[in-house]
């Protein structure tokens, strides 16, 4: 008998490639403010913008603040005159149409679909995850989509999670886990909130705390929920 029934998933760097996103995202955004896209001009807008997201986990700013903040951060940065307002909002826009899987992800969002009950776990733009996810050909494999935006909380604050195991059919909080590839998100959140975790870590990241399971490659993700 397998241990648990349902597995909650973050998005970004666990099954969809973020990074790729964003990059293609904001090449649109140069594209049309005439900026000069360079690998300087991508690393240096993905380190602001992470940056913020982190202190969004912290609960020092909002979702609302960091959609302007990287791009006035960015602009004053390589002294760029566009309005960080109009470039944010439509980066907002060219990020919603991007949704590039990590390779593997269908597969093993199939294969487990046929034994838990998968659920999306994401800290983000409502607006812009629901697009991405939809595009992104795995929904089909998942019973629910949680995104912070709209439930108000992010992960790794307690009453994210608290909202997620409330509107779930498992109620045993010992027969659920958290999968995912962020520490200070996924796994911090879900030993917060009681739950196994467990650490997707392709990436060779350090281990701050201390996950149920540690995995490196969808093919160890498997095996360990065979």
């Amino acid at each position: 008998m397998r241990k648990y029934t349902t597995l909650l998933f973050d998005a970004d760097e666990t099954l969809l490639d973020f990074p790729q996103s964003e990059k293609a995202a904001l090449g649109k955004v140069c594209e049309r403010f005439g900026i000069p896209f360079s690998e300087e001009i991508r690393a240096t807008f993905s380190r602001i913008n992470l940056a913020l997201w982190k202190q969004l986990e912290k609960g020092l700013i909002t979702r609302d603040v960091i959609r302007t903040r990287r791009f006035e951060q960015f602009a004053e940065h390589f002294g760029i005159k566009a309005d960080p307002g109009e470039m944010a909002v439509y980066y907002v826009e060219c990020l919603a149409t991007f949704a590039f899987l990590l390779p593997g992800a269908d597969d093993v969002c199939k294969k487990l679909s046929e034994n838990y009950r998968l659920y999306i776990i994401t800290n983000g733009i409502g607006t812009v995850q629901q697009s991405r996810l939809a595009k992104s050909g795995l929904l089909p494999y998942f019973e629910g989509v949680f995104i912070s935006e709209e439930i108000g909380s992010q992960k790794p604050q307690k009453k994210f999670f608290d909202h997620v195991l409330a509107n779930i059919p498992e109620q045993n909080k010992q027969k659920i886990c958290v999968v995912g590839d962020s520490m200070s998100s996924d796994i911090l959140g879900g030993i917060n909130a009681g739950l196994d975790t467990c650490f997707f870590n392709p990436w060779g990241r350090e281990e701050i705390y201390t996950p149920t399971y540690t995995v490196s490659s969808f093919e160890e993700l498997l095996d360990t929920f065979k």
